[in-house]
């Protein structure tokens, strides 16, 4: 294209593309996918799609992504998040005020804002904040938090009330006019309040956080308490095991040992948790995205043959040489180790030999005809 023969039209069209695609490479480069990425940098990037997210986890082992820091807090799509992923850093971090700026007249050329300007603030928009100081006496918090949008580090101080410590410094909250809107660590959930009010903290749902960990039982333990149930529901799965749920141990995607090796450790996470109740194990592993080897959602009746493999009482049955006899070097209760040969989905009989030799699981066949 001859550049010189050009209206004047066409070159502030041309200029004003090259402008926006630039802009648009900037915010891509930086992880700026939203106003709060201008101010915030994502501290973690998505295993499947390797957007800038920001990541949050809590200490019951939930975690989520999301996608903007504010009202209405968009959790990232992709929901998927292996077990063992780690962030880039812990918390997401304020940026410098210099790439702030940047990235604010970016957005502007991009179109994310609307002729913002860095340091001014619309009173009926929503502004970042991040928390520098709190105060607590008695159920009272006073909170200083500084504005992400200043230039000279403007602050600004409110108050709450709140049954227990509700926030924190470094944490990101955001105000528009007397209300305020935060990301409750304990629960991973959006808590807005207005100031002077008292900050209500809704109960956990099961979409975003774990069920709370069984209550101890004051009976002597047993060391075998994992295969025990009292709701109805885990009685009802004392049946022994059919061919047709076999697949959700051994699968053509998932092998037994694959998948034994996999959940090991999770469920004896669970354990220390005092998770152990089949029907509450299995709604952690849902809540978690794990799945059987046919990708399927665990039962409280399938759960309960996936403890069978990893903590089997062994005072159901008495080992061949005598009731003290034990292998050299044997773990108690251990009939199962990490790391088995694949088996064929054809030979049900191996897949049945390895769940029966528990004493628990048999195998149902079907009488000659």
């Amino acid at each position: 294209m001859n550049y010189s023969r050009m209206s004047y039209s066409d070159r502030a069209r041309l200029v004003s593309d090259l402008r926006r695609r630039d802009a648009m490479n900037l915010l891509k480069r930086e992880s700026a996918r939203s106003a709060s990425g201008c101010y915030v940098n994502p501290n973690a990037r998505c295993p499947v799609c390797n957007a800038g997210v920001y990541f949050y986890a809590n200490e019951h082992g939930s975690r989520v992504f999301f996608d903007h820091l504010g009202p209405p807090w968009p959790k990232h799509p992709c929901t998927d998040i292996p077990r063992d992923y780690a962030p880039r850093s812990r918390h997401p971090e304020r940026r410098a005020r210099g790439a702030m700026q940047e990235l604010i007249s970016a957005a502007n050329v991009a179109g994310l804002f609307e002729n913002k300007l860095f340091g001014r603030r619309a009173g009926d928009e929503w502004t970042l904040l991040v928390v520098i100081e709190v105060v607590r006496s008695g159920d009272e918090n006073v909170i200083t938090a500084e504005y992400l949008d200043s230039r000279e580090g403007e602050t600004t101080a409110f108050t709450c009330r709140s049954e227990g410590p509700v926030l924190e410094p470094g944490d990101f909250i955001n105000m528009k006019g007397d209300e305020v809107s935060f990301l409750h660590r304990e629960t991973l959930r959006p808590v807005t309040f207005r100031i002077g009010g008292t900050v209500v903290i809704q109960e956990t749902s099961e979409e975003n956080s774990l069920p709370p960990p069984s209550p101890a039982r004051s009976e002597p333990p047993t060391g075998r308490r994992l295969l025990r149930a009292s709701s109805k529901e885990a009685d009802d799965s004392r049946e022994p095991m059919t061919e047709a749920e076999m697949v959700h141990f051994n699968s053509d995607a998932v092998g037994l040992g694959e998948l034994f090796g996999k959940l090991e450790p999770i469920i004896k996470t669970y354990a220390r948790e005092h998770t152990r109740k089949p029907l509450d194990v299995a709604r952690r592993l849902n809540a978690e995205g794990h799945r059987t080897a046919s990708g399927a959602k665990w039962t409280p009746r399938l759960v309960r043959f996936l403890l069978a493999l990893m903590f089997n009482d062994s005072g159901n049955r008495k080992p061949a040489g005598g009731p003290n006899t034990k292998p050299a070097g044997a773990p108690r209760g251990r009939v199962a180790p990490p790391k088995m040969p694949p088996v064929s989905m054809d030979d049900k009989d191996e897949i049945a030999k390895r769940l029966s030799a528990l004493g628990r699981v048999t195998r149902r066949t079907r009488p000659q005809e």
